[in-house]
């Protein structure tokens, strides 16, 4: 038996050992808390495959829900995909923290580091068992907050800084998701995934058209928190600089895991928010475009090792939105077959029917192509990204940096370094034979068979939805290939520093060389048991990745389409290959040019020992010159005007109502300074000293002005209180405006 609750729960159950880690009397904490990570990591793992493998042998499987918290309480579920990436979690959770035994075993903030790690794991684990959109959100934004201090552990300039702009992000987005699910809730009248898109489907049938509206903006704002866990443009901006400052362990989470949950919560929000929708999917499909084309550009331009695999990151998840996109696109064109099949068959034209039936065959193909693709390019981007950013640290250990031309060279020599660096680069590249390959060739055949439905559709009622995209789609294919081959000029590129150039300092180079220890027998292990799926998936890609693929998507309702796709796919035909062959082609040409030529300095002159430098425009930074000066100077300064004419028009009223309704009585006479009690206080003791003077008969008497002193004590007090009065004034004020616009919002959106 299994349960989805206690996976869940068991890693912040050992955060509480983490924590009295500090106040135990131990001789080697560091050394202890690895150890923990490493147990803890294991059991997560079994209790993931336990729950795969009694789903599999059809063994019921316990749900706990947890009632109370937030008033709506956390659900939890489980289904074949689910269990995919809760298993892939808890592996990327095993392998990084064998990893981390080693790389971070030097550290000074181990345990605060394992205590986030834990708190992340927990987080992350919810969110792939939610059943709901508040339990998601719930563990989302816990994710989000212990996954920004990994960003921040160095704790230097840099490091603050994007964590800052990653915390930045994070928050934004949480607010954007929150606002998406209280208009859903209020439209839908629930959260749960089980009866969202049953609930939308009866609103599209009512013909509603404003409630549709409100979906879309719900998705829209949700796709803005969930796109920027994703780093999908234009909300990736905190990426670079956060993958280049975490720990390599943490990158490498970041990158293999977390991403994952924003593409998850998309692809709920396409599939149960907004199913069937194809100008949704053309939103995604347009984004994902944007994002796999700009990521490859950035990553073939810059001249830092993990900068570029971040970079690679954000392309990689381009393509997986492409897939994402093409499926909520194509639904749409599923239902709209099958609805006209039926009104067919009930007036009686058969030969219209059987049109149709050929037309449903196809989309269904290809829709099948992009569902299996999607998920297989999620599945494999993790196993690859896993071994780059675990490679990273290991030359990070040994170099102490990132930069190519300090890097340069470092891998020769090293085969171990060697095989699993190739696999994983020409892997992601989609290379024939390798994981890559398989997911990447099921993307592009979703696109590219977009012309054979418009074909076989001619003169079908369905003939006009086709013909408006397929422009779109040949854009789409173009930019496809030519993202892939951005992929193979960026790999090539760090190939190319790592194991065939020689760093421009003969001793450095001769350093390089002569380290044969250069990495420890559990991160050698972490590295190749993640390498070795690579080729395996690749090679018998039938065998292996079909099943898993239509494993992972029977939650969603699928598995019925997919049932009639028995034939295997021939990955291997020329037609397929050719699509590779076209990519590898742009790769090397762009490899060339840009990396060659504009980025390797002294090509073309004598300057022999300069080596590569960064030739992105440093003013198309948006994280700089667009995020930074709209949310830091922008909006201030604006909100600093319209609060500065509210300050006015309340000050224009308080003088406008002392002068007529609250107008102020004259005074009999109009005193010098002070008020009436200083005044007669201080006339006061001024008589009482001089009566003093008069009855010990002393002489010598001077006024003490008394008075004047009174005036200045009680002016400084009472002003005191004056702009303790006019701050309390103006945040009473502000609230007031908060609350306003928060009751205009409610009363809009019900």
């Amino acid at each position: 038996m299994g349960n989805t609750f206690w996976t869940v729960l068991f890693p912040f159950g050992i955060c509480v050992v983490v924590w009295f880690m500090p106040r135990v009397k131990i001789k080697d904490k560091k050394k202890t808390c690895a150890l923990i990570m490493i147990l803890a990591s294991t059991v997560e793992l079994v209790m993931a495959l336990n729950l795969m493998v009694c789903d599999l042998r059809g063994i019921s499987i316990d749900v706990f829900d947890v009632s109370g918290v937030g008033g709506l309480g956390l659900h939890f579920m489980y289904s074949g995909f689910r269990g995919i990436f809760g298993v892939l979690t808890a592996f990327a959770w095993f392998v990084t923290s064998l990893f981390s035994y080693e790389y971070m075993r030097d550290d000074t903030n181990v345990i605060k580091y394992d205590l986030f790690n834990l708190l992340t794991l927990g987080a992350t684990m919810g969110i792939f068992y939610a059943a709901d959109l508040f339990t998601l959100f719930f563990f989302f934004e816990i994710m989000s907050f212990t996954s920004f201090v990994w960003v921040a552990h160095r704790q230097t300039r840099e490091a603050l800084y994007a964590a800052g702009t990653y915390l930045g992000i994070a928050i934004a987005g949480g607010m954007a998701i929150l606002m998406g699910l209280f208009i859903v809730y209020s439209q839908l009248g629930t959260l749960s995934f089980d009866k969202m898109a049953g609930n939308t489907m009866v609103m599209i049938g009512s013909d509603s058209k404003a409630n549709i509206t409100w979906m879309f903006v719900a998705a829209g704002c949700m796709f803005v928190g969930f796109g920027a866990k994703a780093s999908a443009f234009p909300v990736h901006v905190w990426l670079p600089q956060s993958y280049t400052e975490a720990p390599s362990p943490a990158t490498a989470l970041l990158s293999a895991v977390l991403s994952k949950t924003g593409i998850f919560g998309i692809m709920l929000v396409t599939l149960d928010v907004l199913p069937m929708q194809g100008s949704w999917g053309v939103f995604i499909l347009m984004v994902g475009i944007v994002t796999m084309v700009l990521g490859g550009i950035r990553g073939v331009m810059s001249n830092n090792f993990k900068t570029t695999l971040a970079y690679s990151s954000m392309s990689q998840i381009g393509f997986i939105l492409t897939g994402v996109g093409m499926q909520s696109l194509l639904a749409e064109y599923l239902m709209w077959t099958n609805a006209v099949q039926y009104a067919d068959v009930l007036s009686g034209m058969d030969g219209a029917w059987y049109m149709d039936s050929e037309i449903v065959a196809e989309i269904t193909k290809v829709f099948g192509m992009a569902v299996n693709g999607t998920c297989l390019h999620m599945l494999n981007h993790s196993l690859v990204k896993l071994v780059l950013f675990m490679v990273a640290g290991v030359i990070f250990m040994q170099v102490g940096s990132y930069e190519l031309n300090q890097v340069r060279g470092f891998g020769r020599r090293k085969p171990f370094l060697l095989v699993t660096f190739v696999l994983a680069a020409a892997g992601v590249g989609g290379i024939p034979f390798l994981n890559g390959y398989v997911s990447k060739t099921l993307l592009h055949e979703s696109i590219a068979e977009y012309g054979a439905l418009l074909t076989l559709a001619e003169g079908s009622s369905i003939e006009p939805m086709l013909s408006a995209t397929s422009g779109l789609m040949k854009v789409s294919e173009a930019l496809f290939l030519f993202s892939g081959g951005l992929t193979v000029a960026y790999m090539t590129k760090l190939f190319v520093v790592l194991f065939i150039q020689k760093n421009s300092d003969k001793k450095v180079q001769e350093a390089y060389d002569a380290k044969k220890n250069y990495a420890s027998v559990l991160s050698k292990f972490a590295i190749g048991v993640c390498a070795l799926p690579i080729p395996f998936i690749g090679m018998l890609p039938n065998r292996v990745a079909k099943p898993v693929a239509e494993y992972g998507l029977v939650r969603f309702g699928l598995s019925e389409l997919l049932e009639q796709q028995k034939e295997n796919i021939h990955y291997y035909s020329f037609k397929n290959l050719s699509g590779a062959l076209i990519s590898i082609t742009v790769g090397v040409v762009v490899y060339f040019l840009v990396v060659r030529i504009m980025m390797l300095r002294g090509v073309f002159s004598n300057k022999k020992k300069e080596g590569y430098r960064d030739v992105f425009p440093t003013w198309l930074n948006m994280e700089k010159y667009v995020y930074r000066a709209v949310f830091y100077t922008a909006v201030p300064f604006v909100l600093g005007i319209i609060s500065r004419i509210l300050d006015s028009i309340v000050d224009i009223a308080v003088v406008i109502l002392r002068n007529t309704v609250y107008s102020d009585r004259a005074l009999p006479y109009e005193l010098p300074e002070g008020n009436r009690v200083t005044h007669r206080i201080g006339y006061s003791m001024e008589r009482i000293r001089l009566l003093y003077y008069a009855v010990m008969r002393k002489e010598g008497y001077e006024p003490k002005n008394y008075e004047h002193k009174l005036a200045m004590k009680g002016t400084d007090i009472f002003e005191n209180f004056r702009i303790i009065e006019r701050s309390l004034s103006f945040g009473l004020f502000m609230f007031c405006v908060g609350l306003g616009l928060t009751m205009i919002y409610l009363l809009v959106v019900n």
